[in-house]
């Protein structure tokens, strides 16, 4: 007897917000490391459910940004034309440069994975 299939997870949209905005209770989406002179001070793993102590420390250590995942609302329809919107606009961008050249070529890549997301 095949074992029933478990239900997807729901999809994780992330995105950054500026540390005034998180609060309490928001999941990480990518690890924070916050560091000084090269030196761990803090740090908090991806999908950590964030508490007041940590928001304390996090502003203690004066955080900027915070990598937030949230559930993906947006249907399959409004993400591809999202990341077509985002693909034409890092290609305008890239108008006129030497895709050949490896380090621009690698520039290019993680500039369309980043706004692609």
């Amino acid at each position: 007897m095949p074992k029933p299939k478990k239900p997807a997870a729901p999809r994780k949209r992330l995105h950054y917000l500026p540390f005034d905005e998180v609060r309490a209770g928001m999941v990480l989406g990518r690890p924070v490391i916050v560091t000084e002179s090269n030196i761990v001070r803090y740090s908090l793993l991806a999908a950590h459910a964030l508490t007041e102590d940590n928001l304390s420390q996090l502003a203690a250590h004066r955080a900027d940004f915070i990598c937030i995942a949230s559930d993906e609302t947006r249907s399959e329809d409004e993400i591809d034309a999202e990341e077509m919107r985002a693909t034409t606009r890092v290609l305008q961008a890239f108008v006129g440069s030497d895709l050949s050249n490896p380090t621009v070529a690698a520039l290019f890549d993680r500039v369309l994975a980043y706004r692609s997301r």
